[in-house]
């Protein structure tokens, strides 16, 4: 008959427990991870597992944050609303004053009028010399203001610019004075420019036109204009002038053969 003490050691002796993992080797080899192993075992906290307790201090800033964020909230919102609403009720109002001014006043544009032209410093030109040129012209211009109840007030700073074929030939100032309602005003300007060099191709078309009779010429002026309804003055306004001008010659008093002035701003006309 068998010893039951006998069989129970051999058979411990045929099963024997596997030996735990040694962490070093595996961590130093680095073929291995603690996710691969299956003896190793990973310990997960609830999230609503409380950590740290927050001190009393923490919780009263908490409660302060908390009951005052709304109201700045509403606060800001509210400064915002009524910004918002100012800047419309102004635009409102200024478009009214515009539309009110506009239908009481009827603005209507100025007209411009080339009366009188006489040039000097073209003789080399005309002589085949190269030499630079020494422009000078006096011109004559009659401006009309038809507006019954507006004044135009012409500024200071205001330049008057003579050009032939797009190049630059001249320059003179435009004068300053006012204007009153339904009023005719003729002024006087000199241009003049000096060391002015045409290329060949301008030259030949100057002495052709020349030739011809007939020269095209374009003004230019830049003024400054302030318009006054009633007692009322407005800001300051840039106006562009524009001419061309057909002249007989280009000595002495020239005949204007054909005009066309034209006048641009950005706000009124």
């Amino acid at each position: 008959m068998a010893d039951p003490t006998k069989s129970s050691q051999k058979t411990k002796q045929t099963h024997p427990l596997p030996p735990l993992p040694d962490y070093k080797d595996s961590r130093a080899s680095g073929n291995s991870s603690f996710s691969d192993n299956p003896q190793v075992y990973m310990l997960q906290i609830p999230r609503d597992h409380v950590l740290k307790v927050p001190s009393d201090e923490s919780k009263q800033r908490y409660k302060r944050y908390t009951k005052y964020r709304p109201i700045q909230r509403r606060i800001r919102h509210g400064f915002f609303r009524c910004l918002c609403a100012s800047i419309c009720l102004l635009v409102l109002i200024l478009i009214a004053i515009c539309c009110i001014v506009y239908f009481c006043f009827r603005p209507k544009t100025p007209t411009y009028t080339l009366t009188g032209f006489s040039i000097s410093g073209f003789e080399p030109l005309l002589n085949s010399s190269v030499t630079p040129l020494n422009p000078s012209v006096i011109a004559t211009v009659q401006t009309e203001n038809p507006n019954k109840r507006i004044s135009i007030l012409y500024q200071t700073g205001g330049s008057v610019w003579l050009h032939f074929d797009q190049v630059y030939l001249c320059e003179g100032d435009w004068p300053s004075f006012r204007q009153g309602p339904k009023n005719v005003t003729a002024f006087v300007t000199k241009l003049t420019g000096s060391g002015v060099l045409l290329t060949a191709l301008n030259r030949d078309k100057l002495v052709r036109d020349q030739t011809n009779g007939s020269v095209p010429l374009a003004i230019n002026a830049k003024v400054p204009v302030k318009i006054k309804f009633s007692f009322i003055t407005s800001w300051l306004i840039t106006a562009r002038v524009s001419c061309d001008v057909m002249v007989s010659s280009l000595t002495g008093k020239a005949a204007i053969l054909s005009k066309t002035c034209r006048i641009k701003t950005h706000y009124l006309w």
